[in-house]
């Protein structure tokens, strides 16, 4: 005779770990493997309330409080590099979020099995290319010897070569298309999972009471695949303060600093590669500290106007 499981909360829990002992012995090396990689590391922030030093260590280097954060939030360019950041980060996921959606709708209405195939592999290539790799192009592309001002030059629309990469307001829509255009393959993958999992009845009774396809794309997929979007749309937010790193380093020159430096591009050259490492760590402390709130907020805000929530 199997007995009840306990009403309190505490009980409850422990009931169900002694069930799933088996399970639950299985996951320890897990468990401690996330531990070793993911948390322990976490207690090197301390740095950040210190003058570290590499030679002293964390118990020799000396305490400064809040010094560095200090000096982080009065720096003069501090708000031009969380504007920058926050511009890039909300371009990338609007875009790339409506782009990929867009894309799995479409792909989704291909009928021919073997052409969607072909169209699903050539847009999924760009995502599997390094960044650096994908820079090039575009330099090769964009620049003042590139692709595209040899065309506009011979189509005669051009008597010089145009300064793409050079110009400040267009440095933030290249990098949103060049992101597009390497990431929107790969994001729509779990749009047309999402989509793949509606019933096909659905669909039948659309077309029996005369709903072409843009009609059932709008009243049928889109608010089917809804809590999917919201959920992706909560987590990538956590990201917005973050920015992006590679793609802004590889493509930035001294034309479009005031536009193209952002937080961790920042953090980088003055924190890793200047050896300012208790600067970099506070910064650090800083995103991660808006990652989490914002994250909240968002959150929240889903689950006010959708009802659609991580927790």
């Amino acid at each position: 005779m199997t007995l009840p499981p306990p009403t309190s909360r505490l009980g409850r829990l422990w009931w169900e770990f002694k069930r799933q002992r088996n399970l639950q012995i299985v996951m320890v090396p897990v468990a401690l493997w996330t531990i070793a990689i993911f948390y322990l590391p976490m207690l090197g922030n301390v740095i950040a309330f210190q003058d570290y030093e590499v030679y002293q260590g964390f118990t020799g280097s000396p305490w400064v409080g809040l010094k560095h954060f200090i000096a982080f939030f009065t720096n003069r360019f501090t708000l031009v590099l969380i504007r920058n950041t926050l511009a890039m980060s909300m371009l990338s996921l609007v875009v790339g979020t409506l782009a990929a959606i867009l894309f799995a709708l479409l792909l989704n209405e291909i009928r021919s099995l073997a052409f969607k195939r072909v169209i699903q592999t050539i847009s999924y290539l760009p995502y599997f290319v390094s960044m650096a790799v994908c820079a090039n192009l575009f330099v090769q592309l964009l620049g003042r010897i590139g692709a595209l001002n040899d065309i506009l030059m011979g189509a005669r629309v051009l008597s010089e070569p145009f300064p793409f990469l050079e110009k400040p307001g267009l440095f933030w829509g290249i990098l949103t298309l060049q992101g597009v255009w390497k990431n929107v393959g790969w994001n729509a993958i779990i749009y047309l999972a999402a989509i793949s999992g509606i019933p096909e009845e659905i669909y039948e009774a659309a077309y029996i009471d005369g709903a072409g396809r843009a009609r059932r794309m709008w009243s049928i997929t889109l608010p089917s695949i809804l809590p999917t979007i919201a959920v992706l749309l909560i987590m990538n937010s956590g990201y917005l303060i973050m920015g992006g790193f590679e793609q802004q380093l590889l493509m930035l020159n001294p034309m479009v600093l005031d536009v193209g430096e952002v937080l961790q591009t920042y953090v980088y050259k003055r924190g890793i590669s200047g050896a300012q490492y208790s600067f970099a760590a506070a910064v650090g402390l800083f995103q991660s500290a808006v990652s989490i709130l914002i994250i909240l907020l968002v959150n929240r805000a889903s689950k006010g106007l959708a009802d659609i929530a991580l927790w």
